[in-house]
């Protein structure tokens, strides 16, 4: 009698023990369902040949565009990163990138050791592996892109911690400090020869020439600069958003205007770098999305 009491007791203590650990796992904060905008960025190098370890700043007062390659820098969407602009969403396998361009992920792990895999990036279908270092409900700290490369005669391995807050809040002090001994050495240069695709309307002002409604042409002739790689005004006014992003299997971007005053919507369409490049859209379809039920064809021309 006296065992199986002995015994009983064991069972509760477990049971009570399982609910409790149940419990507080359940209170785990989680990256996803949380739209992400960067905040600031460390890349840390350490020089394998002579055992050098440097760590550098992507962004000061003067640069607020980085890459995460930085022997050269890369042309993947996902690798060109801009402080206060770049975001991230993930959401039950889709990752979207800037509110434009959506990648599958899978994740392994669980609570805040969890991890993440980004999968077939444009152009070249490669991968990238996210490191949750610190999360909690306003701030993600991610470790990105480790690398071991070969540059100008030395090995070098290397990579970044990009931190994140929840749109909306703000936060000064928030950058990742590593526990290592690497020694500051300022603000990265990094020499990216070409725009990336993505930022290619960034900074450029145009002209909304003609749009046709069904078989009814107009000509507004108003004047659309875009301000940064996400946001938009109509003559000055009426700022939104907006995004331009690879469109999976061919070499043609989606461009996609919401709430343009305008034309009246939400609007999105596609176009080639090359007709951007040039500054001239012509005829581009462009469909309703988001309640705008119908469809138009537009004519832009780049003044600026």
């Amino acid at each position: 009698m006296y065992n199986k009491i002995i015994t009983y007791l064991l069972l509760i203590t477990l049971i009570f023990s399982s609910c409790e650990k149940y419990e507080l796992t359940e209170g785990y904060p989680t990256i996803e369902n949380t739209l992400w905008v960067l905040n600031s960025g460390n890349v840390y190098v350490e020089n394998l040949t002579n055992g050098e370890m440097v760590y550098y700043n992507h962004f000061d007062n003067s640069q607020d565009i980085s890459n995460l390659d930085i022997f050269g820098g890369s042309q993947i969407d996902i690798d060109n990163i801009e402080l206060g602009v770049t975001t991230w969403y993930f959401n039950d396998g889709i990752f979207v990138l800037n509110n434009g361009n959506t990648y599958e992920y899978n994740s392994s792990g669980s609570g805040v050791a969890k991890n993440y895999t980004l999968l077939g990036i444009p152009p070249y279908g490669s991968v990238r592996h996210l490191g949750v270092i610190y999360l909690d409900e306003n701030i993600l700290q991610v470790k990105i892109y480790e690398s071991n490369e070969s540059y100008d005669g030395d090995n070098y391995h290397y990579y970044t911690v990009l931190t994140f807050v929840r749109d909306g809040y703000s936060c000064n002090d928030c950058d990742f400090e590593s526990r290592l001994d690497y020694t500051f050495g300022g603000t990265i240069t990094i020499n990216i020869e070409d725009i990336p695709g993505h930022l290619q309307l960034s900074g450029t002002t145009w002209v909304i020439t003609r749009y046709d409604n069904g078989t009814t042409p107009y000509y507004p002739n108003d004047t659309i600069n875009f301000i940064s790689g996400v946001a938009y005004s109509i003559n000055g006014l009426n700022t939104n958003t907006y995004s331009l992003s690879n469109n999976v299997g061919n070499n043609l971007y989606n461009l996609t205007l919401y709430e343009c005053i305008t034309i009246g919507g939400n609007y999105s369409g596609q176009v080639s770098l090359s007709s951007i490049i040039d500054g001239e859209l012509n005829n581009i379809l462009m469909n309703g999305i988001f309640g705008t039920n119908n469809s138009i064809n537009l004519w832009m021309e780049k003044i600026n």
